[in-house]
Parts: structure tokens; sequence; C-alpha cells
């Protein structure tokens, strides 16, 4: 494995590579956590053939906030961040917040992306449908007064594994040195772009997920032409961590019916 910076436009973007000559499988994280929150998938998925990478998004871990006067965009961050590991097309795999950057990146380089994982993701189309929606939830109006865990780790898993809650927030307080970094996507993500898109879209959500509930999916899957959705049950934001070796089967089984040609990659 490597790992080191990625050196890209204004600021050094830690990642790790598994290396290896199979398809690329890029890893985007959730806000509350970075590129080290994967270690129940970067061995399951490398053994399985698949050349995996992750990154840091800027002022995570050790990647840098870059100049205050110009935070970027996340997907811009995402295209020249392949562009100096060599990716030409990849296979990309967003959890929450990484599912926006991961879905901003397919519609602005279509070409780019083979097939999409969206784990529990709430895409964040600028649509009034969809933020109705989301404002009924409730999230913003709780998320100040309960924990990362609280929120993001299903009651199922909480009550039952309290090693693995304490793990889990203990990589958030490591992730987030300088506090929470907002930096936007740089694409309008729309109805109208997700309908255009035609890469294989997998939708894998939790039953008891707070943030991004069945409900927001099915929405969600409404619009995107060529999708799969997958609900787990008692699962709740970070399927990826709760129920990682059912998580890891449903991904693998997706990328394998959307092979990524050699040559292109």
């Amino acid at each position: 494995m490597i790992e080191g910076f990625a050196t890209t436009p204004g600021v050094r973007l830690w990642y790790w590579d598994m290396g290896g000559d199979g398809e690329p499988l890029v890893l985007c994280h959730p806000a509350s956590q970075s590129c080290q929150i994967w270690d129940n998938q970067r061995a399951a998925f490398a053994e399985a053939g698949y050349r995996v990478i992750a990154y840091s998004r800027r002022g995570t871990y050790r990647s840098e906030v870059g100049n205050d006067a110009d935070r970027g965009t996340s997907a811009g961050d995402l295209a020249a961040m392949l562009a100096f590991l060599d990716v030409k097309k990849a296979h990309f795999l967003g959890a929450a917040a990484g599912g926006i950057t991961a879905m901003a990146y397919a519609i602005a380089h279509p070409e780019s992306v083979r097939s999409l994982v969206l784990a529990g993701t709430i895409v964040a189309p600028q649509e009034e449908e969809w933020r109705a929606l989301y404002d009924r939830l409730g999230i913003a109006g709780i998320r100040q007064y309960v924990s990362t865990e609280f929120l993001e780790l299903g009651p199922s898993y909480r009550a039952s594994n309290p090693d693995g809650v304490a793990l889990f927030a203990s990589l958030e307080k490591r992730a987030k040195p300088n506090g929470v970094f907002v930096q936007p996507s740089g694409v309008d993500v729309t109805w109208a772009a997700m309908e255009k898109l035609r890469t294989p879209v997998l939708l894998l959500t939790g039953e008891a997920d707070l943030y991004a509930p069945p409900p927001l999916q099915r929405l969600i899957a409404e619009h995107l032409p060529n999708r799969e959705l997958v609900t787990l049950p008692e699962v709740g934001h970070a399927a990826y961590w709760e129920s990682p070796e059912e998580f890891n089967r449903i991904v693998l089984e997706f990328l394998r019916r959307n092979p990524v040609t050699p040559a292109t990659y």
C-alpha cells in the first residue's frame, strides 16, 4: 500500500492506494470521518482484485485546508487527485457526504465513472421537493444536541457493539483536527442532471438511517434511470461500519456486474 500526499492545485490531499492492476475503486468518506474509516473495506475489496483508493477531503485528517480565500470544490479536488494518480476511469463508492461528492463528480465527468455506489447519502439535489422531505426529518434541529455516533450508528449496533461505537467516535475526533470544513461540490446537482446519468448506480441504505432513510432513497431512485436500491434491516447511516460483511458482499456483486474495460483505466 502507498500512502502520502497527492499534490493538487492549491492544496495537498492525503490518500492511500492499495495498488495493483485491478479496476480502480475510489472510496469517498462521510463528513464525520476521513480515509481512515475504510478498514473494513480496503482489504476485502483489494483481495477481490480491485485497486482500492481513498483520500481525505480538504481539512480532514492530514489533508490541508488550502487558501482560505479559495476553498475549491469537492468535485474539483477529486478530479485533481485522480489526475495525480493517473486514474482515467473508475468505480466510485461514496458514503453519506462522500456520496454528494461522488454524484457531483459523476454528473461533471460521466465518461470517467463506470459505476457509482451511494451508501446512505442524501445526494443533496437542488430541488424543493427534496428539501421539503429532508426538512421534515428534523436532523438540522437536533444535530448540535446529540453525538455523531447517535446520529450515524443505528440503535441495534449501538446496543450490541460498544467497542465499535467507541472506535467510530475516536476516528471522528482524529478526522477533524480543524473542526468541520464546509466545501461546495461545484456542480449543479438537479433531478434533470441525474436523469441524464446513464451510469449504473447502487443506492445502499439502512432501514434505521436517520439522515437518509428509505423514503428519501426512494425519491432519489425515481430520478436515476439505471439504479438498484437495497435496504439493510436494522442498519443506520453507516452501513459500511455497522454491517461490513453484508455491505461488502452487496457492493462487490454490483461491481462485478459492471466491470471496467482494462484499456480505459
